[in-house]
């Protein structure tokens, strides 16, 4: 078992250019980053709601964004309707593996989403976590849901993202089959008080829609599957 799912994230990290680069379901249980004392508040490592994921800023230039995370074979880049995207695949990551990316525009960083361990906010918060941790951290989240097409790779469900405008954060969740559970995909830190961009959409997109705050799953109209 342990086995087939390192395939499943192999496979999903080097997905081809131009659509999610999905890291796939958990290579195993995540750890528990709870206890205060086992987190580490390292510049190098911490998530800042609307400034920063490790030491890359918003509003860091594009070279600066390269000089920090260079890119190599694995990596992605590709441009959509929100601008250029770099995905940096941490292939150093012995928990999980995941990706960083970052979010381009005028040369300019505008976001940064990470799906790897190796980041995390300043209660502990990292990929793989469950919905409850975030919300016991977290008040007053908005919820949506992505209604793409469903991908193998996240659950075969739409992501559903908690949304703290105000202060530039974003929870995705996707879905663990085996454990009939969602898990924290990816945080995502934009500029405050700005719109952000879900994966390769805009929130101003009809796919792009309101369910009830920290809700887990679409409601059965908009996502019959």
């Amino acid at each position: 078992m342990k086995l087939a799912w390192t395939l499943i994230l192999t496979t999903a990290l080097l997905h081809a250019a131009g659509h999610t680069r999905p890291s796939g379901p958990p290579a195993q249980q995540p750890v528990d980053a709870t206890q205060s004392d086992t987190v580490s508040l390292s510049p190098e490592t911490l998530i800042e709601p609307g400034v920063s994921i490790g030491a890359l800023k918003l509003g860091d230039s594009q070279d600066r964004a390269l000089e920090l995370f260079p890119k190599k074979y694995e990596d992605q880049q590709w441009d959509d309707s929100c601008g250029t995207t770099f995905t940096w695949a941490d292939t150093e990551n012995k928990i999980r593996g995941g990706t960083l990316s970052i979010r381009v525009k005028k040369g300019k960083v505008f976001q940064i989403e990470s799906g790897t361990t190796r980041f995390h906010t300043v209660e502990g918060i990292t990929a793989l976590d469950p919905p409850e941790k975030v919300a016991h951290s977290y008040k007053d989240l908005h919820a949506y849901t992505l209604l793409t097409h469903p991908s193998a790779a996240l659950g075969d469900r739409p992501l559903v993202f908690w949304v703290d405008k105000k202060r530039g954060i974003a929870f995705s969740f996707a879905y663990y089959p085996s454990q009939h559970k969602r898990y924290l995909y990816k945080t995502i830190v934009f500029v405050p008080g700005k719109t952000f961009c879900p994966e390769q959409e805009t929130t101003n997109s009809p796919k792009w829609q309101a369910i009830n705050p920290y809700s887990i799953e679409p409601p059965v109209e908009l996502a019959p599957n």
